[in-house]
């Protein structure tokens, strides 16, 4: 994690960390990595589809309602929104 602070653009860290983040059962952090990992590879509609996962996986019945799942939300929330942004622009590229 300290890593990708100061490296943002590292796929494989960020995959790297969704395994964990899997392997621990934290699974929407796991599936904001795994957003990163699209969003370092320029793939911004991939981010959004791991991002949407995300937020059903909040609204399906059963969900977790833990503070650190809300604080989860609340990332995958603003980075969905930021992503948005950057898909729009890469459509406007010749």
């Amino acid at each position: 994690q300290t890593w990708l602070v100061s490296q943002p653009n590292d796929a494989l860290a960020w995959q790297w960390l969704a395994s964990l983040y899997a392997a621990k059962n934290q699974n929407l952090r796991a599936l904001r990595a795994e957003a990163e990992v699209r969003v370092a590879q320029l793939d911004y509609a991939g981010a959004l589809d791991r991002l949407n996962a995300g937020e059903e996986r909040l609204r399906a019945p059963g969900a977790s309602n833990s503070s650190a799942d809300h604080i989860d939300a609340s990332i995958i929330d603003t980075r969905r929104r930021q992503i948005e942004v950057l898909l729009k622009e890469q459509a406007k590229e010749p």
